[in-house]
């Protein structure tokens, strides 16, 4: 997602990327402990996979918001 034009995110916008970065982290907490539970080893692998994609969604939903705000670090 880039800053097209200099224009801001509206604050429905802005509302959809905050929750979609709550649902990525909830997601990955639950791929997390379910990985941690299983006892099926393709289980676990594709839980373990599956919370690192999540992990790298709320990456980029972070990055986009860092860059629509102007925040650097």
């Amino acid at each position: 997602m880039q800053n097209q034009g200099n224009q801001s995110l509206s604050a429905k916008e802005f509302a959809y990327i905050s929750d979609s970065f709550k649902n990525e982290e909830l997601l990955t907490k639950l791929c997390v402990q379910g990985a941690v539970e299983c006892q099926t080893p393709s289980l676990k692998q594709t839980l373990v996979q599956l919370s690192q994609e999540r992990l790298q969604n709320a990456s980029v939903l972070t990055n986009a918001l860092q860059q629509q705000s102007g925040i650097t670090h």
